[in-house]
């Protein structure tokens, strides 16, 4: 019994050898090395994927009333005294990373260093990056088959619009002939000391219209307006200082490349500003409350800062553009044709000259179809459509009628086919030069916003659309192991990552 009780009492003694235990430490620390490798490797990844994440928190900040009133995603980047500061967003990523740090955890890391190295302005290269929203705002809502037929009647507008100038150089060509002409009798009359031609041109020209050319050069140079509108006092009084718009003052650049371009930019963002933008006939069926202009469109096309003078330019533009579609259906009616060669012939017939008479009666047809032409442009300011080419039977006006041309009361329903006054506008949206288009574009923007509360300060070139950003994350090592090339002088594992984010 008593060795019995000895026996429980020993206790075995082990050993290894000294080569056994060099294996073993061999062995753990390649296995500790496997798995701080394996760590380090994820840290890489995990500090790439956070860094993206910050980024995308911060974009998630973006600019509300850009939102709210014209669907547009841009990152106010301007700081509290109203200047353009990364640093301040940059401040904002390295406090939420401090905060969130705290605890420890086998991926644990910390935010060392945050910033932003490149970024791309709304009005950087021209707008580009402004342009790629507004396509983006109405494209996506909008049917291909309605956009090739939108598209088709856009550009038979613009060729309409093109030959304007060339009207334009027609119409001064048959009032030089007729000059001419006048001069040329007023001679003729000194040098025989009589009369007798004039009298004879009378006495044919009493059962002819008069001439309309000179009514219509006098309405050409007087007030605009008031050939149009019928109460000019009711038009809208607002206006802005253009001085510091966007095209008159230094803008913020940003640093990263251009966009890729677009090909249907300039028709894309006519469409947006169709949308979104006032015009005289009324507000878009989107876009904000406020406005600081109430004649967009029409800021759009004539850049100046009032809204009367603006409706002015346009108005003139206007009576242009249906100029030439009259002319073109003028053309078509005989009848009109050959009373407005019996007026010609009788103004300028005693010169005998066949090429003189032919530019006069182009000049007769010119005047009738501006005279048309303000009754066009009354229809569309009433809320009326009025077709691009009209029809012959469409024709209102009457060459004898004279300034009673202006006692016509045209109103809204006159026509039921054809294009609206904001139809129009596209028109003339189409003829301005997109870089200008697009500076205007975001001018009114720029105003309506800073009437908000709190806005004053806002301007368009303070937008980030896209942004570069680069971090350095810090880990302490977990693991025993070989693996010291991703340490620091602190002893701590220091890893660069970069990233990119946009709207």
């Amino acid at each position: 019994m008593q060795r019995k009780s000895e026996g429980k009492g020993k206790r075995c003694q082990g050993s290894i050898t000294l080569f056994l235990a060099l294996i073993l430490t061999l062995i753990f620390s390649v296995l500790f090395s496997l798995l701080e490798a394996a760590r380090v490797q994820n840290l890489q990844m995990i500090a790439r994927r956070n860094l993206q994440l910050r980024l995308e928190s911060l974009f998630s900040a973006y600019n509300l009333p850009m939102w709210q009133n014209y669907h547009m995603l841009f990152l106010e980047g301007a700081s509290e005294e109203g200047q353009l500061k990364l640093t301040g967003m940059e401040g904002i990523v390295m406090k939420e990373g401090a905060q969130e740090q705290k605890g420890a955890g086998f991926y644990q890391m910390e935010l060392k260093d945050f910033r932003i190295t490149a970024c791309a302005l709304a009005t950087d290269y021209q707008g580009a990056y402004f342009k790629e929203q507004a396509a983006r705002a109405v494209r996506d809502g909008f049917a291909a088959d309605m956009s090739g037929l939108w598209k088709k009647k856009l550009e038979e507008g613009g060729k309409l619009a093109d030959s304007r100038k060339e009207l334009e150089k027609t119409w001064e060509a048959a009032q030089a002939a007729e000059e001419d002409a006048r001069r040329s009798q007023e001679e003729s009359m000194e040098d025989e000391g009589r009369k007798d031609s004039g009298e004879n041109v009378s006495s044919v020209k009493q059962p002819l219209p008069e001439n309309p050319m000179e009514l219509v050069k006098l309405w050409k140079s007087s007030p605009i307006l008031g050939l149009v509108v019928e109460n000019p006092s009711g038009l809208s009084a607002a206006g802005v200082s253009v001085e510091e718009c966007l095209q008159n003052r230094k803008k913020k650049q940003g640093n990263l490349e251009k966009p890729r371009t677009d090909t249907g930019a300039k028709l894309w963002l006519i469409r947006y500003l169709y949308h979104y933008f006032s015009c005289q006939n009324g507000a878009g069926e989107k876009g904000g409350n406020t406005h600081a202009l109430e004649y967009e469109l029409e800021y759009c096309i004539g850049g100046k800062g009032s809204d009367r003078e603006n409706l002015e330019q346009v108005v003139r533009e206007l009576l242009l553009l249906r100029e030439a579609g009259n002319f073109a259906t003028i053309l078509k009616d005989s009848g009109k044709q050959a009373l407005a060669l019996e007026i010609a012939t009788a103004a300028v017939g005693f010169t005998g000259l066949l090429p003189l008479i032919q530019a006069v009666q182009t000049g007769i047809l010119l005047a009738w179809s501006y005279m048309e032409s303000i009754l066009d442009v009354r229809c569309l300011l009433a809320g009326g459509k009025v077709p691009l080419i009209k029809e012959v039977s469409e024709w209102k006006s009457d060459v004898s009628a004279g300034y009673k041309v202006l006692e016509n009361q045209t109103g809204a329903e006159s026509e039921e086919r054809g294009l609206t006054y904001r139809d129009y506008l596209q028109i003339l949206l189409l003829s301005v030069r997109e870089s200008l288009l697009t500076g205007r574009a975001m001018d009114i923007m720029e105003y309506n916003i800073r009437l908000l509360p709190g806005r004053e300060g806002f301007r368009m070139d303070h937008l980030l659309q896209k942004a570069e950003a680069e971090g350095t994350y810090g880990a302490n090592p977990l693991f025993l192991g070989f693996i010291t090339g991703g340490k620091g002088k602190d002893g701590m594992y220091h890893f660069d990552v970069s990233c990119r984010s946009s709207y």
